[in-house]
């Protein structure tokens, strides 16, 4: 496959922009709900691209309820398989998890961070200066 002249040869990179913000995750257990606040990236060409997220997640869990929060990436509006990744238990925490993979994207493919919660107890994924929530992608070549 020849790479047309107009790519920058692995030098693009695509970044939601910082944001501060709480999206309480109160839909059905375990029903995925787009984190709106983090901007949807939009593929500018095609090829295999590396993408990573990080998000830092709420979860009121107690000593006899656990909660947990899942978060993924989500391309067109569909799970990327490997993207997936839980934080939680039966305490209340903050913390930060998140995925890398390799995907192959067409032109204007969107990703997007999706998240649901798993219990009953209060769920969020949140942003600010002492933890960020944000979407990153890198592109690597034009294909296999």
């Amino acid at each position: 496959m020849t790479t047309p002249t107009t790519y920058r040869k692995g030098s693009t990179w695509l970044q939601t922009s910082p944001v501060d913000f709480s999206h309480n995750l109160t839909g059905a257990e375990r029903a995925d709900e787009r984190i709106s606040e983090v901007e949807e990236l939009k593929i500018p060409f095609p090829g295999v691209w590396e993408i990573s997220y990080h998000a830092r997640s709420y979860t009121g869990g107690t000593a006899s309820v656990n909660s947990f929060a899942h978060t993924a990436l989500f391309k067109n509006g569909n799970l990327i398989l490997g993207t997936e990744a839980v934080t939680g238990g039966n305490a209340t925490l903050q913390t930060t998890a998140g995925q890398t993979v390799l995907e192959k994207f067409d032109v204007n493919d969107v990703i997007t961070l999706h998240a649901y919660r798993i219990g009953t107890n209060d769920v969020a994924v949140l942003s600010n200066g002492d933890g960020r929530t944000g979407v990153m992608a890198h592109w690597v070549s034009p294909g296999f």
